[in-house]
Formats: C-alpha cells, structure tokens, sequence
C-alpha cells in the first residue's frame, strides 16, 4: 500500500509570535491521503488524473482552492464525477480550538475520564472549543513552559473566565480545577502539560500536523487491516517542520518520506481533497454563524458541498471537530442533496434532522474505544520529551 499526503490550512503551531492564535480565518486543519493498494489502481488513477489536468490546468499544478469555484464549475464537475471516490482517499480533519481544547481537558481532567465517560467528556470539549480565543491563547502562553507558577496563575484563570457555552452546574472543568487545588497537588500538574503537545525538539509546541497523520494513519490501519510500518507513505514536504514529524514517528516505526508536490502528481491531487474539505467545512461553520445557510448566494458552494461529502463517504472522513460541526456537515450533506426538495430548506425541517445527526454521533462516540488511543499516547511521549 500507498499513501500519498498534503494539507489545507494553516500548519505549523497554533501560537504566533504576538502569543495569539493564528489560524485566521482557516480554523480547520485538513489532511488528506490518496490511498493506493496496487499499482495497477495507481497507474488508472495517474492516468485519470492526468487527463483532468490536460484539460483543465493552465499550469503544472492546479490548486484545489481555485478549483472549489463557481467559476471553474466545469473543472470540478469532472473532479467530482471522474476523481473522487469511496475507495481512493481518507481525509482527517481537525477543528483548532477543539484540538485545544482536547488538550486543556485531557492534562487536567485525564485519560480515564475521557474512557470512562466518553460522551460526557467529548460533549465537554465540543462546548469548551466554542468559547473566546483568548482562553486557549492563554491556555498556550501559560503552559509552552510550564512552571508551579504558570500552572497556578492558568488554573486561576480557569476558575474566573467567564464562560458563555458551559453552563455553571454542568462545568466539569472548573469543579476539576477547584478539586485539585483543594487536594494541594495543584504542582503535580506541571509535567502533565508539559507532556501533551510537546515534543523531543522544544522549539515547537501544539503541532496540529502530527495529531492528525497519527489519526489518520490510525484509521488507515484500521479500515483496511493494513500495517502502517510497511505502508510507503509520502508527505508534501512542510518547511521547518518535516525532520521534526519524522523524528516523533520513529515512536512508532513509522516512516514518512517528503517530496515535492510540483514532482508527484498524486501529492497534487492529495492538496485538491485537503483544500476542497477544508473550504467546505469553513464554509458551512460560516452559512450557520451568519445565520446565510438558506440564502441563495450560498446554495451552489453548499450543493457542491454535499456532492462530495456523498461522493467520499463520511467513513473516509475522520472528524475531531465539535458535535455542533459534525453534524451541521451532515446536515448539509443530506438537505442540499439534488433530490432534497428546496422548499424543505428551511429551520423547520433543518431542526430534527440536526437533532437526529447530533445524537447519532453521541451514539457512536459512545461506542468508541480509548485505550487504543491511550495506548498511543504513553508510547509517543514514554520518553517525557516535555520535562525541563
């Protein structure tokens, strides 16, 4: 087997240097791989993709960005029509205030929380990743070294925000935050933040890239019991930060090639599905927080949107974004499909069919199990990369 990797969103750490949160406009991260299993579907899989690029590609490589394009609606009806597949491609993707908040919530609150009590604690997340950049800009600041001091002053700062998705009674972070300090092991803490999203080589923190190659890399191994030390994995190179990926793999016997997008089609058809994905995401988180989702100008980019969603199938897709997300993706997928009746978009048909999507997720999360993850976890930071 063969992978084929790019991404789509900003990369790199998730603090800048004025310590603020640097995504921008591009809150989600988006990695896709193109599978190969034989090299006879690799062969009829270049050939498809040249053809595509022949015809409508002005330079050597074509960006998915421009592609996701009313104007270049010819090129992506034959993207979607004669490229993507169910069978060629597995996406992760990453909301980066989730995966933030993933992070607060797993150093104080811990593993067996979140094995125990899984709904409960992804449901936590989900709401916590809603709230103001300044928390989790805090939460970066505080503990990229972590001292007594920092850890103190940040769960201080966790006790007095002024949360606007968590109601009080039902905030399991602060009431965990209080408990510590209660117990007087507020100091044990320190190397726990230390530990998730720190790596061998201090110089960067909060990788959101190396969170989802493991991810995706997981669901790989598992949807097609395959054994990811022997998969020939090729990644676009990512300046400054390759060498570093390589090295956390090696946890995992895990090897991972960099080359050129511009000398290897099929890293450039890997870019059209991470760009595409992550413009689409962007795109419905924002129809719903203006309140435009049934708004004409909107309706071409959400058709298309359900198109592919229907097209790679949502079991190709690894989401860690908040439930409020995933099921708005679903929603879409479902309520601007061709045969959905457009006099059916509308709030009263759109409010029980996310009901139905939120709580069908709750059920799968509820089924999920987290000591593989766990597992993962102890061996990638076994070597305590984090302590000072």
């Amino acid at each position: 087997m063969r992978l084929f990797l790019d991404e789509a969103g900003n990369t790199g750490g998730i603090l800048d240097k004025n310590e603020k949160l640097n995504y921008g406009t591009q809150r989600h991260f988006c990695l896709a791989a193109v599978v190969i299993d034989d090299s006879q579907g690799e062969q009829l899989l270049r050939q498809k993709y040249a053809a595509f690029k022949s015809r409508f590609a002005t330079e050597k490589e074509l960006k998915g960005n421009s592609l996701f394009a009313k104007e270049n609606n010819d090129a992506l009806e034959y993207f979607l029509d004669n490229i993507l597949d169910n069978i060629h491609f597995s996406i992760c993707l990453y909301d980066k205030k989730f995966y933030l908040a993933s992070l607060l919530l797993f150093a104080i609150l811990g593993e067996q929380a979140r094995e125990e009590n899984p709904v409960e604690y992804y449901s936590l997340v989900s709401d916590l990743s809603q709230e103001k950049d300044e928390l989790f800009a805090t939460f970066c600041r505080l503990t990229k070294r972590a001292t007594e001091t920092s850890v103190h002053e940040l769960f201080e700062y966790l006790k007095t925000y002024s949360y606007q998705h968590i109601p009080p009674a039902g905030n399991g972070l602060v009431w965990a935050v209080s408990e510590i300090q209660k117990r007087g092991i507020e100091k044990t803490f320190v190397k726990d933040f230390l530990k998730f999203g720190s790596y061998s080589n201090r110089k960067f923190a909060n990788l959101i890239n190396l969170n989802a190659l493991s991810e995706l890399l997981e669901v790989i191994e598992i949807e097609r019991n395959c054994d990811t030390r022997k998969i020939d994995i090729v990644h676009d190179n990512i300046s400054g930060i390759d060498e570093m990926l390589k090295q956390e793999l090696k946890h995992f016997d895990v090897t991972v090639k960099f080359a050129d997008s511009k000398a290897e089609e099929l890293i450039q058809l890997a870019d059209n599905v991470a760009s595409i994905f992550c413009k689409i995401i962007n795109t419905i988180v924002r129809c719903w927080d203006t309140k435009t989702e049934w708004s004409p100008e909107n309706e071409w980019i959400l058709t298309q949107s359900a198109r592919f969603l229907k097209k790679i199938g949502t079991k190709n897709i690894k989401f860690t974004v908040p439930i409020q997300s995933w099921a708005l993706a679903l929603c879409v997928m479902d309520m601007f499909d061709p045969k959905f009746p457009k006099e059916m978009r509308k709030n009263l048909y759109f409010n029980p069919r996310y009901m139905y999507w939120s709580q069908a997720i709750v059920q799968n999360i509820a089924q999920l199990d987290f000591s593989k993850h766990a597992a993962c976890f102890d061996e990638l930071y076994s070597n305590e990369s984090g302590q000072v």
